[in-house]
């Protein structure tokens, strides 16, 4: 059992608490401290190792000596290891600025610590959250970004022959650092050993419900078992549902995601539970999610005229104005065509209007030819939209979810099956005023 610093107490005549930052990872406590031996009395991260205890092991049925005797083994090789991979981590932050670097290990108060770099930033659970769901692109470049960070760590020549398997990737362990915006991974705390490419048995269990791969639990681990993990932080960001409160989302992610087939395979690949069918290591992961086709993003769009409008004076010109929106643009049941040009819209209180929230909306017809992507930009300062769809022998119009918004800039991405569609455009709140609308198609792989 650990005991837990108070805020204030010094270490080594050097560190000084200044926060509990955690008590409940599988690592063990961790504390914000100040090296008060620094010029700059700079700011770490003070990690205490948790002890095993007779429950962790699940040897409380054996006598007391003997509970005694499993915990000094297993405390013995657990430091044994976690001496062997601190090192190896130390010399990778040293050289490689995406994981913290680690300063010292030492023995204090009969407990283990190491103090290493501070990342000042935001976890991704500010990005990745429940009830959120991010469009595929967003997805894609999220874990393109933590597969390169994982590629590094596991190649063994960065690593003189030892590479490291984190156990615990989940949003809470990645930071966005605040100084260049790049991912940091942290908490490299529940040991592991691999010293060549391949399998080995795991010394001691750990990892967050959701996110460990099941293979974990039987004592195996390797490379793949972190592909798992990151696999179902994309799956989270894709449903906007945390693993953690969702056992079966794993086996059920589809039914609440809006992806391209190849994705859907892409990640059915990293979270396959037979850790033999995943992908094996983060490179293999990063050459398929390379390979597949991703919706381009838009050209950046034009200010709406209004906001033209709105920096000029004078009455001939806003008559002009006038005169050319009256001329080129039809109210409503227009044609979208998906060539990717610009027409401008406007919402008044004047356009027909729902018949249980009264709010007026815009309705453009769409004729998709095939299974594809429809793109649908909208940018209006005056409001902001809610898209609904539907296929015409459909009785009822279905929101669609994937809008990413940056600004006055709304982009909705969906998947279309051939036949004629109705999109249609309300404002969410009462705002009325003038967009402008283009939108465009994209191949997408079919169904294997």
């Amino acid at each position: 059992m650990n005991n837990i610093l108070p805020i204030g107490a010094i270490l080594r005549d050097r560190y000084q608490i200044i926060d509990i930052l955690s008590t409940k990872t599988g690592f063990g406590i961790t504390y914000k401290v100040k090296d008060r031996n620094h010029p700059n009395q700079r700011i770490l991260v003070l990690k205490q190792l948790k002890k095993p205890t007779p429950a962790s092991l699940k040897i409380e049925h054996l006598p007391l000596a003997e509970q005694q005797d499993k915990i000094n083994q297993v405390w013995s090789n657990y430091l044994r290891l976690f001496t062997k991979e601190t090192q190896a981590l130390a010399k990778l932050g040293e050289t490689y600025h995406q994981i913290p670097t680690i300063h010292e290990r030492f023995t204090e108060l009969g407990e283990e610590f190491y103090a290493q770099e501070y990342i000042e930033g935001h976890s991704l659970t500010a990005e990745i959250q429940q009830g959120k769901k991010l469009a595929e692109h967003q997805v894609k470049s999220l874990l393109m970004a933590i597969l390169e960070i994982v590629e590094y760590i596991q190649d063994i020549k960065n690593n003189k022959g030892y590479a490291v398997i984190h156990r615990d990737i989940k949003p809470e362990n990645i930071i966005r650092r605040s100084e260049d915006n790049k991912l940091v991974i942290i908490d490299f705390g529940l040991v592991k050993e691999i010293t060549f490419v391949g399998r080995k048995n795991c010394s001691i269990l750990g990892g967050t419900p959701g996110y460990i791969a099941p293979e974990i639990v039987l004592g195996l681990v390797s490379f793949a078992s972190d592909i798992y993990s990151i696999g179902m932080m994309g799956v989270f960001a894709i449903t906007g549902e945390d693993p953690s409160f969702t056992p079966t989302l794993a086996k059920t992610w589809q039914t609440k995601a809006n992806v391209s087939a190849e994705f859907a395979d892409f990640l059915n690949k990293m979270i396959c539970e037979d850790y033999t069918k995943r992908f094996q290591n983060a490179q293999e992961a990063l050459t398929a999610l390379t390979a597949t086709k991703t919706p381009p993003k838009p050209p950046k769009s034009p200010i709406p005229w209004k906001l033209i409008i709105n920096g000029i004076s004078g009455i001939i010109v806003i008559i002009g104005v006038v005169i050319a929106v009256t001329t080129i643009f039809t109210k409503s049941d227009e044609q979208l065509i998906a060539d990717g040009k610009e027409k401008l819209g406007q919402l008044t209180s004047s356009d027909q209007k729902e018949l249980v929230s009264s709010k007026p909306f815009d309705i453009y017809n769409f004729k998709s030819e095939k299974r594809q992507y429809l793109t649908v930009e909208l940018v209006s300062k005056d409001f902001r939209p809610v898209f609904t769809i539907r296929k015409l022998e459909d009785e009822s119009f279905m929101k669609v979810e994937d809008v990413e918004i940056k600004d006055n800039n709304f982009t909705a991405s969906i998947m279309v099956e051939k036949g004629e569609y109705e999109l249609k455009i309300k404002p969410e709140n009462e705002g009325l005023g003038d967009y402008v609308i283009k939108a465009w198609v994209t191949d997408i792989a079919s169904d294997r």
